[in-house]
């Protein structure tokens, strides 16, 4: 387990974050994010009020449709450049496993405590469930999903 307090983990989190944080590809990625929340917004929302799906099982739909669309966005676009290891397939599975991650423990569970137990439309629970979610998942696709090839 590593030491937290370490000065040197500490100094590679600042680095990371000093070079991260206004890159073209966070930029990217919150573009992808924002085509996300457009998509997941507003399969809620016609699932919900259309479809007539209680909405806690139209937000797992609307979930997976802005998992596969930011998946396939953010492979062509945002993380071009990283060939990455693995497979097409490998990205995706390493992408669900994350995204979904996020997803259930930032979008799923928020959702479900500010509409149920503070009586908050389920619309803006999920908006904020969404932004909770979303720093974990940029580290979780840089670090991992499309992590750099190792040299061997």
């Amino acid at each position: 387990m590593p030491d937290v307090e370490s000065p040197g983990l500490l100094r590679r989190l600042k680095s990371y974050a000093a070079t991260s944080v206004l890159s073209p590809r966070i930029i990217k990625f919150g573009i992808v994010g924002a085509s996300g929340v457009v998509v997941n917004m507003g399969a809620l929302y016609l699932l919900t009020e259309f479809g007539k799906i209680p909405y806690f099982m139209a937000s797992v739909i609307a979930i997976e449709l802005s998992i596969v669309s930011n998946f396939v966005i953010n492979l062509l676009w945002t993380w071009s450049d990283r060939s990455g290891e693995g497979t097409f397939w490998g990205k995706l599975v390493r992408y669900h496993i994350g995204a979904g991650a996020t997803a259930f423990l930032g979008n799923y569970l928020i959702l479900i405590l500010l509409t149920e137990f503070f009586g908050m439309h389920y619309l803006l629970s999920n908006l904020i469930g969404i932004g909770v979610g979303t720093f974990a998942n940029y580290l979780i696709n840089d670090l991992w999903t499309f992590r750099r090839k190792q040299l061997r």
